[in-house]
């Protein structure tokens, strides 16, 4: 059996699927209490990642000295082995085969949808192209990861509750990574929790949690509330950021650090650069790196601050999510980041290329809020009916007072700019949030024949009906 064994700073466990990648300097830190253990692979092909996952009841703290039900993946190859939140990671090479042997150990059905991933539908996990996996059965997903980057696997039956109760984990796929000098990469995936006061997940969901989407009382990273994150002084760390939250944006900031973003949910962007503040939909992914030019000692707190994302929301203040605090000395220089990174050609749109109206709606109902793209309500939609290689502009119309993350399964897309090209700041997008009162248009090629879904990734509007699916025919 290979394993990756979960060491301090992701990029050394990583390491050992790149012999490219330049070691981190992370010998004189502490063990890291962010690092997110690897799955298991049991093939020994070197171009094959076969591992086994189960989603199972657990118990996670946290609130210190009081446990909390959750519902959480498990590294089924090791016999015994716990539900973590987040879940083991998945770690392959760009063009690797992936196997995943998965087992449903939970009290009700669900799936497994690799979110950002090109594959073929039947291997997409959402209940438009595959049949749940019902409690004591056994799924086996296959795919080849064809794109560098940073992703992460969740269910796609009830997310809203599902997701909320820990059932979420990474997956990075390698491509060349030496393009990087960093001293450290880690995994951090943000997320909120609704707690009560004796540390259980509270299942009361109110008119608030429904219209926004449910808003934790306890801010997570990697599963722990408020920690310490041991960095190197003088270093430089490559931080890749999922959202994984039901409904919250996190708009992070480290007060006298900028972030340098050098990848979106498609790999690496163009050309880095730079920004004081991060704002992450739900769904989203960043990769981005940190430089650290303090002291030993210095402290610093990472923080996610107020964003309007609408219906007068009020401003809580900055919230902190964990310490940064410097360690000892990185004793070697380390090179720029190149000024190009990804290769990313701009789709060919014109005056000519079709344009697909989606509106996005929300509703008053006697149950509460419902929302709508195009006066369809899912799951009695219809499907939209394409052909193959295709390429379309979607006009994402938001006529709600609130922003909605648009996600679309299967398949990436480019956001345009005020003059209708391609926006290429960010590459390739699966999940692009789209504020409040505004259009958004976007332009995608169908790739993949079948069904894709496309939905609101605020889990709660998902599953009150704002998702359709996309039929892909020859």
């Amino acid at each position: 059996m290979r394993r990756l064994v979960a060491v301090p700073g992701l990029a050394l466990a990583l390491a050992a699927c790149s012999a490219q990648s330049r070691a981190p300097e992370s010998a004189a830190l502490p063990p890291d209490p962010y690092e997110i253990a690897h799955l298991t692979d049991t093939n020994p092909d070197p171009r094959v990642v076969e591992v086994s996952v189960a989603a199972a009841p657990a118990q996670i703290e946290y609130l210190t000295g009081k446990p909390a039900d959750v519902w959480a993946y498990r590294d089924a190859a090791i016999a015994g082995s716990k539900g973590t939140i987040p879940g083991p990671m998945l770690v392959a090479n760009q063009g690797d085969d992936v196997i995943v042997h998965f087992t449903n150990e939970l009290p009700e059905s669900t799936t497994l949808h690799w979110h950002g991933i090109r594959l073929d539908n039947t291997m997409d996990g959402s209940t438009s192209t595959q049949q749940v996996v019902m409690p004591g059965a056994s799924f086996d997903y296959r795919f080849k990861v064809k794109d560098a980057g940073s992703f992460w696997f969740h269910p796609h039956v009830r997310g809203d509750v599902q997701i909320e109760r820990g059932l979420y984990a990474p997956l990075v796929v390698r491509g060349d990574e030496s393009v990087l000098d960093v001293t450290a990469e880690r995994y951090l995936v943000v997320d909120d929790v609704k707690v009560t006061s004796d540390g259980r997940l509270s299942t009361d969901t109110d008119e608030m949690d429904t219209m926004m989407g449910r808003q934790g009382n306890v801010l997570l990273v990697n599963g722990k509330r408020m920690g310490e994150l041991r960095v190197q002084a003088g270093g430089r760390e490559r931080w890749r950021i999922v959202n994984a939250a039901n409904g919250r944006f996190f708009k992070l900031r480290l007060a006298g650090h900028a972030f340098t973003v050098v990848g979106s949910d498609g790999g690496f962007v163009p050309a880095p650069y730079r920004t004081e503040e991060l704002l992450v939909a739900p769904g989203e992914r960043y990769d981005v790196t940190v430089d650290l030019p303090g002291a030993e000692g210095t402290r610093v707190a990472l923080q996610t601050v107020y964003y309007d994302r609408g219906h007068d929301m009020p401003d809580p203040g900055p919230k902190p999510m964990l310490d940064v605090v410097y360690g000892p000395r990185v004793t070697r220089p380390l090179a720029p980041i190149p000024a190009t990174l990804g290769a990313v050609a701009p789709l060919p749109v014109t005056p000519a290329t079709l344009a697909r109206r989606m509106e996005l709606r929300e509703v008053d109902a006697t149950d509460g809020p419902r929302f709508y793209i195009n006066d369809q309500y899912w799951p009695f939609n219809t499907p939209l009916m394409v052909k193959q290689g295709d390429l379309e502009i979607w006009e994402i119309v938001n006529t709600a007072a609130m922003d909605h993350p648009f996600h679309i399964h299967g398949m990436f897309f480019q956001p345009l700019d005020a003059r209708g090209q391609p926006d290429l700041t960010n590459g390739w997008k699966d999940t692009v949030n789209v504020k409040q009162k505004s259009t958004l248009k976007l332009a995608v090629r169908y790739e993949a024949l079948g069904m894709w879904m496309f939905h609101c990734h605020i889990l709660e509007h998902a599953e009150r009906g704002m998702m359709g699916d996309l039929m892909i025919m020859k």
